[in-house]
């Protein structure tokens, strides 16, 4: 009996029972769906936080801020340090302030960094034009701003270096704010009053800006969100006006390939122990490519899970194979005598009730990658609606994870087929004749 004769017969028994033939390949059904989708909203989830960061920069930016708060490190052993991580008391941190001075010194002397941009923001601020007015964020930033986290003006002209000089009262506006505010009137060259009042922290402040552009819209999603509502102004006249000091919120570096971000990370720390003298680590930095690390990680343990629920399916649904192919040898034990009796050999049954059992869990296959697709979709959608409203969750189905699951569900088809197939084979002719 050739290959073609055997998938023959097979599918041709198996048409006899397809209720029987349908409920036994439920359990493959369900766990290569499960594979499938998991794998699917798994490596969306990488696809997504890819889409973020480059919306707010790209992976090749790098964050330096001083963290007001650090834990307090005691011993150098490597047991200490373990015990530090668990038991560690967070104590002030005493590191000096970050300043313009700092920015300009990682842009010069870190030969790996493109451009180090400072930054101040403010996100409790009230925005009024003639009697309008929205809560708002405040940015103070030079001119680089744009480049670092990828967002241009639409309208009009970004912050240059004349602006950051001088302490000039301009500003820039987010494109929900210029609508909310100003509405089909074109806002470049008018007024915005940014003001804040608080009697017991002494930051308060109200000034007028100078509208000079508009940006682009960005969406008010994931990690840009609030961005549409932000007044950006000279870095200069924020510390002037608002904080009425030189320390920074954060440096914003950006490093000419991403390949060199470890190290630009050393160059700065390097810096920044030459522009602040004093105790280790009294700076944070932060690395875009970490985002992308730790969607990693949740997506590879979310797989882990997942599919470890989805092998108990398949493993109950191999129990179920066995089961009905062991009820097919019964109920074709005469069948068996005979095909015997002609001059069938051993491996013709054995061959013909192992394809008879990967034909059963490969369509269950075929059933379960249509069901993953479905699966994952629905699945993204839940995500988008009820976790992260606003946000279109991607599903990216790969063509290596359906073979994958295909080579899987043969897989179980023939392992829990074997030993049904084996005694089929075993059945000697004459006692296959003569049962009952």
């Amino acid at each position: 009996m050739n290959l073609f004769d055997g998938f023959a017969m097979a599918f041709s028994d198996l048409r006899k029972h397809p209720l029987r033939a349908l409920l036994t390949t439920l359990g493959i059904v369900i766990g290569i769906g499960t594979v499938v989708s998991v794998v699917a909203i798994g490596d969306g989830a990488r696809v997504l936080t890819l889409n973020e960061i480059q919306q707010t920069g790209g992976t090749h930016i790098v964050e330096i801020y001083r963290n007001p708060w650090q834990r307090s490190s005691r011993g150098g052993t490597l047991s200490q340090t373990a015990r530090q991580v668990v038991r560690g008391r967070w104590t002030y941190n005493r590191g000096e302030d970050l300043e313009f001075d700092d920015a300009v010194a990682i842009e010069t002397r870190a030969p790996s960094v493109v451009q180090a941009v400072p930054e101040l923001d403010n996100n409790d601020v009230n925005a009024s034009v003639e009697g309008n007015t929205k809560n708002a964020r405040l940015v103070g930033t030079t001119s680089g701003y744009q480049r670092s986290h990828n967002w241009y003006v639409l309208e009009g002209r970004f912050l240059n270096d004349r602006d950051v000089e001088r302490g000039a009262t301009v500003g820039i506006i987010g494109a929900q704010l210029a609508q909310d505010l100003f509405g089909e009137m074109d806002p470049i060259g008018l007024e915005i009053r940014a003001q804040r009042f608080r009697q017991h922290w002494g930051d308060s402040f109200d000034m007028r800006l100078k509208i000079i552009g508009v940006m682009e819209r960005k969406g008010d999603t994931g990690a840009t969100e609030g961005w549409d509502d932000t007044i950006i102004m000279p870095l200069t006249t924020f510390q002037q006006r608002v904080t009425g000091s030189k320390r920074l919120e954060r440096i914003r570096a950006e490093v000419a390939d991403v390949t060199q971000i470890e190290q630009s990370v050393q160059e700065i720390e390097a810096v920044l122990s030459r522009q602040h003298p004093g105790p280790q680590n009294q700076y944070e930095i932060w690395m875009a490519t970490e985002e992308l690390q730790t969607a990693e990680k949740v997506s590879l343990i979310m797989k882990l899970m997942l599919g470890g629920i989805a092998s108990i399916a398949l493993l109950v649904a191999g129990i179920g194979i066995m089961n009905i192919m062991l009820i097919s040898v019964t109920e074709r034990t005469k069948e068996i005598g005979l095909r015997k009796a002609i001059g069938a050999r051993r491996r013709d049954i054995l061959f013909q009730f192992l394809v008879e059992s990967a034909a059963l869990s490969l369509g269950g296959g075929i059933l379960g990658a249509g069901f993953g697709y479905v699966l994952g979709n629905a699945t993204a959608n839940l995500i988008s609606r009820l976790v992260w409203e606003g946000t279109q969750w991607p599903v990216v189905f790969s063509p290596i994870s359906v073979i994958i699951a295909f080579i899987v569900a043969v897989s179980v088809g023939i392992t829990f087929g074997l030993y049904p197939a084996s005694k089929a084979a075993r059945l000697s002719p004459i006692e296959a004749l003569r049962y009952e």
